[in-house]
């Protein structure tokens, strides 16, 4: 069974929102079995909506459309449907009821826009959506199924979860799909292919494998579907076992979780505390820890030390070390770390210190320069990256990143 996605929107294809949306559904889809085989952006315009939809549900056997079924006049995903499918629109009361209900609570006055919500294309089904005024759409057509959802992301998940993963798991039988994630860090990714050579020649047929390159780590994907879900999980386990003494010491871990999980549960795993000092980052890092559930077990704080009063008075880096080496440096970024880690009472610390543009720092150095240091009190890690090239807001997010992949490093070599 194959399924497209349709994103509906303007604001889409001159850049001014990102889709989000396709991703989320093509993840959830992949999590039930279901390939999506297309991904399509087009804009608020009938006859383009129209041709889209002849074309997919032509191709595939699901279609998941979002985006355009506002009050607003540019909304016109209805109206398009209609002409698709050769009807008209009609109220359909319960949602209209519902609609009044809601306007009553907020004690505010339905005009004709708010009621015209609760018009739907006859034939098909409203699918309720308790965090919005315009409900999504269920069409059937020739035994396939046209889902329409809200451009908004989070009714858009809300009605995924609620509505389209259990009516479509109640009318298809999919296969299981078993997903295997490894995350190997300081292992250049052609170096990498050479070394797994061997045991990607000797996977089974029916598995898929795939190299996914990140900044200073590899995330391997080993892939299997079937309709036997234990016999899946042992088969693929085996290939996980054997791929594990390749990888050795560079692997960081089993799973596909973010790096901030993955850190979060070594340092409670250790007993450990991290405290963080960021300069270029400006709090980045610890805003990526704090994200995680359960962080205040193990995340102490962080001092955002962006200037270099801040470095000397607060994370007593010594100001004839700053004159000698410069504020972006090793050395610098080590007493920082050390600075921070005396002064939060953590078992370890990670720092930033860098130029994140689009001037060259005040002590020269050229913009995408960045150290990054970890220390638990015994050990040190000290490393250089150049991003000459990033933006400003995706340098910060990479430094980040990589800030918290090196402490994680750092456990695995020291502790």
């Amino acid at each position: 069974m194959k399924a497209h996605l349709i994103t509906i929107g303007d604001e889409i294809l001159i850049g001014q929102i990102i889709d989000s949306n396709s991703a989320y559904i093509a993840k959830k889809l992949n999590e039930i079995g279901l390939e999506v085989e297309e991904i399509l952006s087009i804009p608020d315009d009938k006859d383009f909506i129209r041709n889209t939809l002849h074309y997919s549900l032509n191709k595939a056997d699901v279609v998941i459309t979002t985006g355009g079924l506002g009050p607003t006049k540019d909304d016109v995903t209805k109206n398009a449907l209609c002409e698709f499918l050769e009807t008209e629109l009609v109220v359909d009361e319960m949602i209209l009821a519902e609609l009044e209900d809601r306007y009553q609570k907020l004690n505010r006055p339905m005009n004709d826009l708010n009621r015209a919500q609760a018009l739907v294309p006859k034939g098909s089904i409203a699918l309720k959506n308790p965090l919005g005024t315009a409900p999504g759409l269920l069409t059937e057509t020739n035994g396939k199924l046209l889902f329409n959802l809200q451009g908004v992301p989070f009714e858009m998940k809300n009605l995924i979860n609620t509505e389209v993963i259990p009516r479509l798991q109640q009318k298809f039988d999919f296969p299981f799909v078993v997903h295997r994630f490894l995350s190997v860090s300081d292992y250049p990714e052609s170096d990498l292919a050479i070394a797994l050579s061997d045991w990607e020649g000797n996977l089974p047929a029916d598995f898929h494998f795939a190299y996914l390159p990140e900044r200073s780590k590899v995330k391997l994907r080993i892939s299997v579907k079937g309709n036997n879900k234990s016999e899946l999980d042992k088969r693929i386990q085996l290939e996980v076992d054997k791929l594990i003494p390749i990888i050795g010491s560079r692997l960081d871990s089993t799973t596909n979780d973010l790096v901030q999980q993955i850190l979060g549960e070594k340092l409670k795993e250790l007993g450990m505390s991290i405290a963080t000092a960021e300069s270029c980052t400006g709090g980045a890092i610890a805003q990526m820890l704090t994200n995680v559930p359960g962080s205040s077990n193990y995340f102490m704080g962080s001092v955002v030390s962006y200037a270099t009063e801040a470095k000397e008075n607060v994370l007593n880096v010594s100001n004839e070390l700053i004159e000698k080496y410069t504020v972006v440096s090793k050395e610098v970024a080590l007493a920082m770390a050390r600075g921070v880690r005396e002064l939060l009472k953590t078992q370890i610390a990670v720092s930033t210190t860098g130029v994140a543009g689009p001037a060259k720092g005040e002590d020269g150095k050229e913009v995408g320069t960045v150290w990054i240091a970890v220390t638990d009190g015994k050990n040190t890690m000290a490393k250089m990256y150049f991003f000459p090239y990033l933006e400003r807001e995706d340098f910060i997010q990479q430094v980040s990143k990589l800030a918290l992949q090196n402490a994680l490093q750092f456990l695995n070599q020291f502790h």
